[in-house]
């Protein structure tokens, strides 16, 4: 009898410390992802896509388009050297750049569009820039050397430059990035309407 009774208690301890489920404290929550710089999500077939071409500002033309393959010039290097500073750019990925001659202007304008590796790259790279000594003091008295400019659904700051000659008007330009893209719209002509409608065509 006591063995039978022992058996049955034994049989109750098994089948109470099967339902008993273990805690596992040494789990741990997943640890949220670190933000990282983004690249922008809809790369055009060619980053030459992005030279406004057609449709262009009645005072502008366009002349010509480098890129890395043009021979005259090395475009990589070039575009290194328009955002090179303080702050890191990384790697130049890719750069091509519109020149476009503007009706009564004594200089030409140009569109330099530089790929870097993300966005963060890209808006360092805006602000060495506009870090570089020639922009550092205002173009006239009562001017300011840079503004704010909206188009295409994004901010983008207006620069201004003093006219090559003397009794000539302020000449206006812009530079944005969006994603890991750079947009260098030139202050080559004093038709800031025709500027902005340049730097609005990029599509970007």
């Amino acid at each position: 009898m006591k063995s039978i009774l022992l058996i049955v208690v034994l049989v109750v301890v098994i089948a109470a410390s099967a339902c008993i489920v273990p805690d596992d404290s040494s789990t741990e929550a997943p640890t949220p992802a670190t933000p990282t710089a983004t690249t922008t999500p809809e790369t055009p077939q060619n980053i030459a896509d992005m030279i406004p071409r057609d449709g262009l500002p009645e005072s502008f033309t366009l002349r010509a388009v480098l890129d890395k393959n043009t021979e005259t010039v090395d475009m990589i290097e070039e575009a290194a050297s328009m955002v090179s500073g303080s702050l890191d750019v990384g790697e130049i990925v890719d750069a091509v750049q519109g020149i476009y001659a503007a009706t009564g202007e004594h200089t030409d304008t140009a569109v330099t569009v530089i790929e870097c590796t993300d966005s963060v790259n890209a808006a360092n790279a805006v602000e060495n820039y506009k870090n570089q000594s020639k922009f550092e003091n205002p173009p006239a008295r009562t001017v300011s050397r840079f503004a704010t400019a909206n188009f295409n659904g994004h901010e983008a700051t207006e620069v201004r430059t003093a006219p090559p000659i003397e009794d000539g008007d302020i000449r206006y330009g812009y530079v944005w990035s969006n994603g890991n893209f750079v947009f260098i719209v030139e202050p080559g002509t004093s038709d800031k309407s025709a500027s902005m409608e340049l730097a609005r065509m990029t599509g970007y």
